[in-house]
């Protein structure tokens, strides 16, 4: 009898903690923690093992554009009346 409720005890701690751990996840302090980095990288070096690779999508070859030439005028605009028929 005992060990049903060791058991239940653990299940039922596993279980919140599981649940804490999940809604914490989804915050921004979750996101930028070392806690985050460090747990990516284990699984990065461990996930292989098991079968799980870890692909990093390629890089966008970088490209050089220079800016368009510059052919407006240094004037002023100038607004004309409207003809007369118009």
């Amino acid at each position: 009898m005992i060990a049903v409720i060791v058991l239940s005890a653990v299940l039922v701690v596993m279980i919140g903690g599981f649940a804490w751990f999940y809604f914490y996840s989804r915050t921004l302090a979750w996101g930028d923690s070392d806690t985050r980095k460090a747990l990516l990288n284990l699984m990065v070096v461990v996930g292989p093992i098991f079968g799980s690779h870890y692909r990093r999508e390629p890089p966008e070859p970088p490209s050089v554009s220079a800016p368009a030439a510059d052919d407006d005028d240094e004037r002023p605009a100038r607004i004309s009346p409207p003809e007369p028929g118009e």
